[in-house]
């Protein structure tokens, strides 16, 4: 290949690279706002509970500990 094919292939090399970045750039930003929806659905979910069921709060923290050792969230 002669240097101008090579400069124009590396041109859009580098344009495809920019253009994927934009892409990933803005999925990350749709998941975050996804994570913080979940975060604010738990904790409006533990605050009911805690309310309701004023054991909760301190039965919580073994319940969460039992969810760690036996759930798999990769697979649920």
């Amino acid at each position: 290949m002669n240097q101008v094919a090579l400069e124009e292939q590396l041109s859009r090399l580098e344009k495809e690279v920019r253009l994927g970045g934009g892409a990933v750039d803005e999925r990350i930003l749709e998941l975050r706002g996804r994570l913080d929806r979940l975060r604010l659905e738990v904790r409006a979910i533990r605050t009911f509970l805690e309310t309701a069921f004023p054991a909760f709060r301190e039965q919580f923290p073994q319940l969460m500990e039992r969810t760690i050792e036996e759930v798999d969230p990769e697979n649920e």
